[in-house]
């Protein structure tokens, strides 16, 4: 059988949690999104490799947004309580992921991931190895040490990062938003989705716009990102999550509610 492409999906947190109620999951929107990976895996006979990547949503944030307001960094009280809430989702998603019958293993960003200066470093070649062996390594936003104390890595920062240093081609983001707008399309209905377009375009057109582009969850920011780390003949889908059969769509497709950008 022809070798399916390596993949990461990326679930966002705003998509799988409630981001207003404190450790609220989207049980339903959850266990779709994973049934429709398992789809793709059986289909694809157990040769698709892909890694996923879930946000934080209401279990992450929350607690750090209240411990840097109230002391102003990460301590190690907050530390604690982010990984172990982090950890409690993630342990929720793997339990329905292996139900689904992924071949999942949880791997916290904490244990391999540090930041010394500006940019994370992570040592990923336990990921890969458990990638390339077939199974699924599952991972997520975290609160990781830093050279000054402890500090947020992002899923999204992960998604780049593993895909730079594996050679992933294609990346995935399951967001609360079905694309890429000229405006947000929350609060402007006149916005206009970018339905494909070069990384190039994309930032040229920023540049131009008079009004902020971006949809919910900061994706121009996310894409910023993706070309600062250097992401070269990467493929980016914009997916949106509340979709059904979408993300399924994606991962074996064009053809979905979304946008696509080429780096």
């Amino acid at each position: 059988m022809e070798q399916v492409a390596t993949k990461v999906v990326k679930l966002g947190g705003s998509v799988i949690t409630i981001k207003d109620k404190f450790k609220a999951l989207r049980v339903d929107v959850a266990k779709r999104l994973i049934g429709e990976l398992a789809r793709y895996y059986r289909e694809s006979g157990e040769s698709a490799r892909v890694v996923v990547i879930h946000g934080g949503g209401s279990y992450g944030h929350p607690i750090v947004k209240e411990c840097v307001s109230r002391c102003g960094v990460i301590d190690r009280d907050c530390y604690v309580k982010t990984a172990d809430s982090m950890d409690t989702l993630n342990y929720v998603l793997k339990k329905y992921a292996i139900a689904a019958g992924l071949p999942v293993v949880s791997l916290p960003p904490r244990s391999f991931c540090s930041i010394a200066s500006k940019d994370p470093v992570c040592h990923i070649e336990t990921l890969a190895t458990l990638l390339y062996r077939g199974l699924i390594p599952l991972t997520y936003g975290d609160v990781v040490p830093s050279n000054w104390g402890f500090e947020v890595i992002s899923g999204d920062t992960l998604a780049w990062y593993i895909a730079r240093e594996l050679k992933i081609g294609e990346i995935l983001f399951v967001t609360d938003v079905d694309g890429l707008y000229d405006n947000d399309p929350k609060i402007n209905p006149s916005a206009r989705k970018i339905a494909k377009a070069s990384i190039d375009e994309v930032l040229s057109f920023l540049s131009k716009s008079s009004s902020e582009v971006d949809v919910t969850g900061g994706m121009v920011r996310k894409l910023y990102e993706g070309r600062a780390l250097g992401l070269r003949n990467v493929t980016v889908k914009i997916v949106g999550g509340f979709i059904e059969n979408n993300l399924y769509s994606a991962l074996t497709s064009d053809n979905f509610v979304g946008s696509v950008v080429c780096y």
